[in-house]
């Protein structure tokens, strides 16, 4: 945990106070002192702040790290001092397994104990069922029905505990705890939860417009369990592949055309499944360019189940789709289908709301066909667009023509306020969507330097920094 920093003493000394209130002011300062393993507060004070060691993702070994620090103020009992670590820090999980720890202890225990007689009613296996692992393997046997009907009863059980029976004192701990509840249920096999876990923690579906970390540097508050972790989401599809066979298969069977109140929310869920396998499709085209995974075995089982379903589809999904191909394959420009979507979604009339948050990049796309067609640049201007997403260079060659074109002054208002927006909003969004992956980091920094002349993007820059990318963290110093 050495860098684990400090960047908001007032609040964590104000947890400290809360939560351990016999401590006085040189108290609170021994106790930060020995959480971040510092000699003092001035020492603590002069480090460089990043923002993910603020309000810290830490893994399951690191917490226990942090816990072991000041167990001394806990009565040496590492649960308690779990559950101060995480509040005083307000923790978030670093993956998806790291959720255990987030649930009380008395809880994990009642979890067990109704699944051990649960399967002492309804089993043979009269194995030793201690651990999570073993009452994991045992409900494996079970028929589909059977887990459904014991995860239903837990998530009922979890609801009627109420925020105030939530040890802890900040919101974020209270909304990982309800997590729990869901990882738990999926850990046996309810699928229905693992794909909801899914749902929450892609980082397409995190955070509003504005992205994960606002401009101003503060989180977002629509942020469902406050974490990401795309590789985990792949694991929760991957896992429930059976399931949502059967779904799509009944989707389609029973319910297509019907208006009862259960075929629209059966319908609901199974939208909602397609948008989180489209979003891990897309997840596997980047994870192919950081880690040249040619294989990509997941990616070609969740696009064939797609496949077989896509009559499923709105407009937007497929369309998504055909583009996550088409990136996969580095296809360089347009197809004819994919091209008469996205002049469909264009020239659609969205009323006063304006139109859903994940259209607006293939509106931007349009945007640049049109701008392709005002001003010839000779590279099919859109198409890199699309792929700058995906692809490095794709990302420093559009970024270059249109600087290029900025500098010229060739381009009417319009089409410079085109890309000012491009420079100061898209690459801020590229920067909250893979923020935990880095992916496309190095090639963002160098087309916001290049740019920093012309376009108020300091922004940029600065989260990335804040998240931990050296070389933005140096060029913020040198030229920022």
């Amino acid at each position: 945990m050495e860098g684990v920093i400090n960047v908001r003493l007032e609040t964590i000394t104000l947890r400290i106070s809360d939560l351990l209130p016999t401590l006085d002011d040189d108290g609170h300062e021994q106790f930060i002192c020995e959480l971040f393993g510092n000699r003092s507060i001035d020492d603590l004070e002069n480090n460089e702040p990043i923002y993910q060691n603020s309000e810290p993702a830490v893994s399951r070994d690191e917490l226990h790290t942090l816990a072991e620090r000041i167990i001394g103020y806990t009565d040496y009992s590492i649960e308690r001092a779990k559950m101060v670590v995480k509040n005083v820090l307000n923790t978030i999980p670093k993956r998806l397994d790291d959720l255990i720890d987030y649930t009380s202890e008395a809880r994990l225990s009642d979890f067990k104990e109704d699944a051990r007689l649960f399967l002492m009613a309804h089993s043979e296996n009269n194995n030793s069922l201690e651990t999570l692992e073993q009452i994991e393997l045992a409900f494996r046997n079970l028929p589909d029905d059977m887990v459904s009907m014991f995860c239903n009863t837990q998530m009922h059980k979890s609801r009627a505990i109420s925020d105030d029976m939530i040890e802890g004192c900040t919101e974020r701990q209270k909304v990982l705890y309800r997590a729990c509840n869901y990882y738990l249920n999926h850990r046996l096999g309810f699928h229905k939860n693992s794909m909801w876990l899914a749902y929450c923690i892609n980082s397409n579906n995190f955070g509003c417009a504005d992205g994960w970390i606002h401009r101003d540097g503060l989180l977002c508050s629509l942020t469902h369990f406050g974490f990401k972790d795309d590789e985990a989401v792949v694991n929760l599809i991957m896992s429930s592949m059976d399931f949502l066979e059967q779904y799509f298969t009944k989707q389609s069977e029973v319910f297509e055309g019907e208006e009862s109140d259960q075929s629209i929310q059966y319908c609901k869920d199974g939208g909602m499944y397609i948008d989180v396998m489209l979003n891990a499709m897309e997840y596997l085209v980047k994870r192919k360019q950081l880690i040249n995974d040619t294989e990509n075995s997941e990616y070609k089982q969740i696009k064939d189940l797609l496949m077989l379903h896509k009559h499923l589809f709105s407009d937007i999904q497929f369309l998504k789709y055909m583009t996550h191909l088409l990136a996969f394959d580095e296809y360089t420009g347009f197809i004819k289908e994919q091209f008469e979507l996205i002049k469909k979604i264009a020239n659609k009339d969205y009323g006063p709301e304006g139109p859903p948050e994940d259209l607006y990049f293939f509106l931007d796309a349009w945007n640049f066909i049109v701008f392709d067609e005002v001003v010839e640049t000779g590279i099919m201007l859109s198409p890199t667009f699309v792929r700058s997403k995906y692809h490095g260079p794709s990302l420093l060659q559009f970024s270059s023509v249109v600087l290029d074109l900025m500098k010229s002054n060739r381009l009417d208002q319009q089409l410079e306020d085109m890309v000012k927006g491009y420079f100061e909003n898209y690459l801020f969004l590229l920067v909250n969507d893979n923020s935990h992956t880095h992916f496309l980091f190095n090639e963002i920094l160098e087309v916001s330097l290049k740019a920093k002349d012309f376009f108020e993007n300091h922004h940029v820059v600065r989260v990335m920094s804040l998240l931990g990318h050296e070389a933005s963290q140096k060029a913020l110093k040198k030229f920022y």
